[in-house]
């Protein structure tokens, strides 16, 4: 008897377990597939929300996504800049094999997501999805430009994209200084042709049009929505009420020159962290409205929601006329975008599916935005090709709130050659240790995470064996990359950025 109880209890465990990963159910009776939503915020700082513990910043919506699903102490973005992070969170390959190996200027370099490349949206596509994307692209050099691959070619049969660079503005183009406005973008081009100026702030046409598109939807097919919001990246621009709601951390002088454009700062005084606070509570607003939209549709509980970052902050630390009088929070740890300290790397970010993962849970297994490819195709079932290299791996054991036991090191890498401090160009991390290596592959640094975690110690030169170990992994790695088959196909040669 006492068999025939524990063999019904496991086969009641059995068949829970896999109605908790099971597609759900129409009315219609047929089978769908969960629905996938990726919010990426820009420039915004592992330290910069709430629920990540920043003191003054009221971030509710991002914060109560927390409270319904998993939020992670130790993901990583796949490199401390804009261009090579949002490849590698498309792709799951570290942005080096992607022919993005930097930030990639608008309207310059010859420098694009290689043709080669598949994307999340190609690979749900193929899967039958509905794919979409609005918001900040930049994985090539322009939306007007006909020889690199734009958001059509990348899998998504909709878009809103501002192409490359920051949000530019009509201010741009006056000539005259002081120059005085709200910053209104005007690169948007919806499915490949321009919009113009629009009378919106970045986030509030990015949101729009998201909630747009799923209204307009004509199918019950699954669907995949990319939002990739422009805040918090400068210039940046907020509604009078958020700036209002941060008034006590303004400035006397910047409460009197609210809309003083930033190209126009360079000689003037501080303007305070208001200004930033305000503008990391209105992503929070954008993001609200997008998170209520799916579950007015009745689309909660079946769409995996991705919410992140895709790199550090631009803290006080300015080092451009753009990054004057931002606040970057790190939450304490070391440096910030650009870098490959873990303030310039490691990032919010949450996920929540509905039921099927515990609500209010809290991972610090690390886990990477490259991991994020393989994770979808474990859950919804489809095999990634067996002809190029997958650097991600499938943090489904984690969600499940098991073990994940990792195949290969975690890597970044950045091509950032400043003149006269010149970034580090490789970082790997094998359990708590991580080793950072300069444009010459050689080591610089080496920190225990978790006895360091502000990576203030260096270890290097005291930890013989250790340190062998990680070089010999590293030097494996670095080969693999060098010598991809996907960039052996295009052509290319691993050679640093031509920044002249």
């Amino acid at each position: 008897m006492h068999k025939r109880m524990l063999a019904s209890l496991v086969s009641l465990l059995l068949s829970t377990s896999v109605m908790a990963q099971a597609p759900s159910t129409s009315s219609s009776g047929t089978t769908k597939q969960p629905n996938v939503i990726i919010i990426m915020a820009d420039d915004l700082g592992y330290g910069d929300l709430g629920v990540y513990g920043h003191p003054v910043v009221k971030t509710p919506n991002i914060d109560k996504l927390a409270q319904q699903g998993m939020r992670f102490t130790e993901y990583y973005a796949p490199a401390p800049l804009c261009s090579p992070s949002r490849a590698g969170l498309l792709t799951g390959r570290t942005p080096f094999r992607t022919g993005i190996r930097s930030w990639i200027p608008s309207g310059g370099k010859n420098v694009a997501l290689g043709r080669n490349e598949k994307t999340i949206a190609s690979y749900l596509k193929e899967q039958g999805y509905d794919t979409a994307m609005m918001g900040k692209l930049h994985l090539n050099a322009g939306a007007n430009r006909t020889d690199q691959p734009q958001a059509k070619d990348m899998g998504f049969d909709y878009s809103l994209v501002n192409a490359a660079g920051f949000v530019t503005s009509d201010l741009d183009k006056v000539k005259e200084r002081p120059r005085y406005g709200v910053v209104y973008p005007n690169g948007f081009y919806r499915n490949g042709k321009p919009i113009g100026a629009v009378n919106q702030i970045s986030g509030e046409l990015v949101s729009s049009e998201a909630i747009h598109w799923l209204d307009n939807r004509k199918d019950n097919k699954p669907f995949f929505l990319y939002v990739a919001f422009t805040e918090v990246h400068t210039p940046l621009a907020s509604p009078q009420k958020y700036l209002d709601m941060y008034k006590d951390f303004m400035t006397d002088y910047e409460r009197q020159h609210q809309d003083l454009f930033y190209a126009d700062w360079t000689d003037k005084p501080w303007r305070g962290a208001g200004e930033y606070y305000a503008n990391i509570s209105y992503l929070d607003e954008q993001v609200g409205k997008v998170l209520d939209k799916v579950k007015a549709m009745g689309e909660e509980e079946n769409t995996i929601i991705l919410f992140t970052s895709d790199n550090g902050p631009v803290t006080r630390e300015a080092r451009k006329w753009y990054e004057l009088n931002m606040a970057g929070e790190t939450n304490g740890l070391r440096g910030r975008k650009d870098n490959l300290w873990e303030g310039g790397i490691r990032v919010p970010a949450i996920i929540k599916y509905g039921d099927h993962i515990k609500a209010g849970t809290v991972s610090d297994t690390p886990v990477t935005g490259l991991d994020i490819l393989p994770t979808l195709a474990d859950m919804l079932h489809f095999s990634l090709p067996a002809d190029r290299a997958i650097d991600g791996e499938s943090i489904r054991p984690v969600l499940e709130e098991k073990t994940l036991k990792r195949q290969k090191p975690l890597i970044w890498s950045i091509d950032m050659p400043y003149q006269d401090d010149p970034t580090d160009m490789w970082a790997i991390r094998e359990g708590d240790w991580k080793m950072i290596f300069d444009r010459n592959a050689k080591p610089k640094y080496l920190y225990n995470l978790k006895t360091d975690p502000g990576e203030v110690s260096n270890q290097l030169g005291k930890q013989p064996g250790l340190e062998k170990q990680l070089i010999a992994s590293f030097e494996r790695y670095k080969n693999d990359i060098d010598n991809d088959a996907l960039m052996r196909a295009r052509g290319e040669k691993p050679e640093p950025v031509d920044w002249n």
